[in-house]
C-alpha cells in the first residue's frame, strides 16, 4: 500500500482549504453584485411606504416573529480590514420633521379663465397670437371668413339707398326701429360701432369677423388654426342660448396663479387642505403656502394624485407651465430613527443590521412607520444601537450564503 510523505499530505489539505474558501469569496461577491439593483432602491423613499399614516405597532405575535428572525453573522476571521468595510450610524430617538418632496407646475386659476366664442360659423383666415402670449382688450385673436356676412353688409347697403322703400317706412313711422335693428344685427355678426360707421358713412365693407380679446390677459389654448372650419350651430335654434364656438382661451391679467402638485396615489390619504406647502423659488429663496384643494381623482395618464395651492400674489419670476420643487410639512413625530441607507428592503421585509462587537452583527427585521428625506422611523432596533449604512449588501450576501437557498425566498419574496 502506497503512503504519501507527512508534508505533502499538510501541503495538500492547506491547498484545499485555501481554494474553499476562494470560492466562498467569490460566490459572496456574486451575490452581492446580483443584488446591486436592490442596494439603488432602498434610497427611493416611495419604497417605504412615505404614502401611507404611520402604522400601527405590531402585535405580540409579530414582535416574537420578528424577534426569532434576528439572525447573527460573523465574519471570516481571515478577512483583511474587514471593519474597514463598513460605516456605522447610531440610532437615534427624538422628533423629527416628516415632510414629502416632489413637483408642481404652475397652472392659470381656472375662476379667472375665459373662453372667446364666435357665434357664426366659417373659415379661420388667420390666427394673431400663440399660446403663452400677453393681450389687451380688443386686440384681435383670429379673423374668420363667412360669405353671408358680406352679403349681410351689402344688402344693408342697399336698402340705405333705395329711397322709396326709406320712405315708405318713414310714412309708418317704422324707420327708426328698422336702423336700430339693422345696426345689432350688424353688431351680432361680430362688427363694432366704428366699423358700421364707416358702412354707412363710406360703404366700407368688412371681409373678415375679427375676434378680440374681451379682456386683459394671455392666452392659455388655442382650438383653431388657419384653415379650420369653425360650426357654431344654428342661430335660428330657439330652445336655448346659443354662446357659439369657444375658438381660444385666455386668463384675466392680474389673476393670481395656481400650483397644481402631484404626490404618488398611495401618498393622498396624507394630503388635506391647509396642509403647508414649502416652494423652491427660481431665485433660490422659498415660498409658504397651504394646500388649497385635494382632486378627488388620480389622474389617469400621469398616475398622480393632484392637489391645488393658490400662490395668491403671484411671486415674481413664477410663470404659467413652469415646474417648481416643493416639499410638503406633514409636521414633527416622535420616534425611533435610522439613515435611510441603513435599511435594507423594499417595503415587504426591511431589515437593519446591527454591530455588536468587532466582526460580529445582528440581522433585523424592523416595520417602517414614517420618514423624512434623509431618515426612516422604524421599530425594531434600540436607542444607541449602531446600524451598518455602507456595506450591508456584503453582510446580507454573506447571510444568503450562509442560510441557504430558504433565506432569499423567506426573507425578500419580493426580490424576485
Amino acid at each position: 500500500m502506497r503512503t504519501e510523505p507527512a508534508g505533502r499530505i499538510s501541503t495538500l489539505f492547506t491547498w484545499r482549504k485555501q481554494w474553499q474558501q476562494g470560492i466562498g469569496l467569490l460566490a459572496l461577491i456574486s451575490v452581492c453584485a446580483a443584488m446591486t439593483s436592490l442596494a439603488l432602491g432602498h434610497s427611493d423613499p416611495r419604497m417605504f411606504g412615505q404614502s401611507a399614516p404611520a402604522k400601527a405597532a405590531p402585535t405580540t405575535e409579530q414582535s416574537s416573529s420578528a424577534k426569532a428572525a434576528v439572525r447573527e453573522l460573523k465574519l471570516p476571521p481571515n478577512v483583511k480590514g474587514r471593519e474597514n468595510l463598513f460605516s456605522l450610524a447610531q440610532v437615534q430617538i427624538g422628533p423629527q420633521t416628516s415632510m414629502i418632496k416632489t413637483y408642481g407646475l404652475v397652472v392659470p386659476n381656472s375662476q379667472a379663465m375665459v373662453d372667446v366664442n364666435i357665434a357664426v360659423s366659417g373659415q379661420v383666415v388667420a390666427v394673431y397670437l400663440r399660446v403663452g402670449d400677453s393681450v389687451r382688450k380688443g386686440q384681435p385673436i383670429a379673423s374668420v371668413f363667412n360669405p353671408e356676412f358680406i352679403t349681410t353688409q351689402r344688402g344693408y347697403l342697399e336698402f340705405l339707398k333705395n329711397e322709396e322703400k326709406l320712405q315708405v317706412l318713414r310714412e309708418e313711422g317704422r324707420l327708426p326701429n328698422y336702423l336700430k335693428d339693422a345696426k345689432e344685427n350688424l353688431r351680432w355678426w361680430g362688427m363694432n360701432d366704428k366699423q358700421i360707421a364707416d358702412l354707412i358713412e363710406h360703404g366700407q365693407v368688412v371681409e373678415h369677423i375679427i375676434l378680440a380679446a374681451p379682456t386683459d390677459g394671455f392666452v392659455t389654448d388655442l382650438f383653431v388654426q388657419p384653415g379650420s372650419l369653425v360650426n357654431a350651430g344654428d342661430r335660428t335654434m330657439k330652445q336655448f342660448v346659443l354662446v357659439g364656438k369657444a375658438i381660444a382661451r385666455m386668463v384675466a391679467a392680474n389673476s393670481p396663479h395656481w400650483l397644481e402638485g402631484y404626490v404618488f396615489p398611495d401618498q393622498r390619504t396624507l394630503l388635506r387642505p391647509g396642509l403647508p406647502v414649502r416652494i423652491s423659488l427660481p431665485d433660490g429663496s422659498q415660498l409658504e403656502r397651504h394646500i388649497t384643494q385635494v382632486l378627488p381623482v388620480v389622474d389617469p395618464v400621469t398616475q398622480r394624485a393632484r392637489f391645488l395651492v393658490d400662490l395668491g400674489q403671484t411671486p415674481a419670476g413664477l410663470a404659467v407651465g413652469q415646474t417648481v420643487n416643493i416639499s410638503l410639512q406633514l409636521g414633527k413625530r416622535t420616534g425611533t430613527w435610522v439613515p435611510r441607507q441603513a435599511v435594507l428592503g423594499q417595503a415587504l421585509s426591511p431589515v437593519v443590521y446591527v454591530r455588536v462587537a468587532p466582526g460580529r452583527y445582528l440581522r433585523k427585521p424592523v416595520v417602517v412607520l414614517d420618514e423624512t428625506p434623509t431618515l426612516l422611523q422604524v421599530k425594531g432596533v434600540e436607542a444607541g444601537e449602531k446600524v451598518v449604512v455602507a456595506g450591508k449588501m456584503m453582510l446580507e450576501g454573506l447571510y444568503r450564503i450562509s442560510a441557504g437557498p430558504g433565506a432569499d425566498a423567506g426573507d425578500h419574496p419580493h426580490d424576485h
